[in-house]
């Protein structure tokens, strides 16, 4: 790739965002760096969703919520933030869509195509590039290789597979794990992230299409989600200080140390719905910056 010394006003704008200096992004170690500014400044959150003020996306309404108006968002939005701007630097990267494993029981498979990644060939070799599942953050690119690679947050492979979902073709499957120091030990065994087939490229023929865009399916996947586990509970998740992860849900605020697993947790007052709102937007403000709700959904 040629170096790119003038950068677009969108470039700019995202470095400052993930707090970057500006420079060309041209090798893997670059990527790594763009990948650690996003797991330390966008939180993955349904806030829109929750309340009911989501719209239509294309490439110009998520780099305005994302990276103008400093808002978070889930895979949709932030993997695609990354891929827009990873791409105008002229790497070759594309995006995926999966399948994730239920995260809480792992006893079965979600909406099939409600996750998103990206996908960099670079020097003839395919990575897996995501920064929006969940707090599951790699900070650098996944080589399809059964590599190891390790962040604060855990480890992470890519494993090739067959026949993992039923009457799905999913050829590899992300898997991760925390470190050996962290407790509970269950957490320690490799756990299946999501499955996917980097072959089937999820491509928008019109990035300015808002209705058909990829980004607008997923957010009206989740909307629809019988199980409505994106839909209804607020939630709000970051990496902090490269040491802890935050959480942030409707009756509580949970500080957990990446190397211990140890929690710290502030659980708020639920039966009194205005100091419960108070206690919310507190956090919401002063961990994840983002702008306070004018209510709590009643669950």
């Amino acid at each position: 790739m040629e170096p790119n010394p003038i950068f677009s006003e969108f470039q700019l704008e995202f470095f400052k965002r993930i707090k970057m200096q500006p420079k060309s992004i041209e090798t893997l170690n670059d990527v790594s760096e763009v990948m650690s500014g996003c797991a330390q400044i966008f939180s993955f959150e349904n806030l829109d969703v929750v309340a009911n003020t989501t719209e239509p996306l294309n490439r110009e309404v998520i780099i305005q919520q994302l990276v103008n108006n400093k808002q978070g968002g889930l895979c949709y939005k932030i993997n695609s933030v990354f891929y827009y701007f990873i791409k105008s630097f002229g790497f070759n990267i594309y995006q995926v869509r999966c399948c994730v494993e239920n995260q809480e029981t792992h006893d079965c498979w979600q909406i099939n195509g409600a996750h998103i990644i990206n996908i960099i060939e670079y020097e003839n070799k395919k990575y897996l590039a995501d920064v929006a599942f969940g707090c599951n953050l790699s900070y650098e690119p996944i080589p399809f290789s059964e590599e190891i690679i390790e962040s604060c947050t855990g480890l992470y492979r890519i494993r090739k597979v067959d026949n993992i979902i039923r009457d799905i073709k999913y050829t590899y499957l992300l898997e991760f794990k925390k470190p050996d120091s962290f407790s509970p030990e269950s957490a320690r065994l490799w756990t299946n992230g999501y499955a996917f087939d980097p072959l089937v490229k999820a491509i928008d023929i019109d990035e300015n299409d808002k209705i058909d865009s990829h980004a607008t399916q997923i957010q009206q996947l989740i909307i629809d989600d019988p199980t409505k586990e994106f839909s209804v509970k607020p939630l709000a998740t970051k990496v902090v200080n490269n040491e802890s992860i935050a959480t942030l849900t409707s009756n509580s605020f949970t500080l957990t140390n990446c190397k211990t697993g140890e929690k710290t947790k502030v659980t708020f007052d639920i039966n009194n719905e205005i100091k419960q709102l108070e206690q919310f937007n507190q956090h919401l403000i002063s961990i994840f910056n983002l702008p306070p709700l004018k209510f709590l959904p009643k669950i």
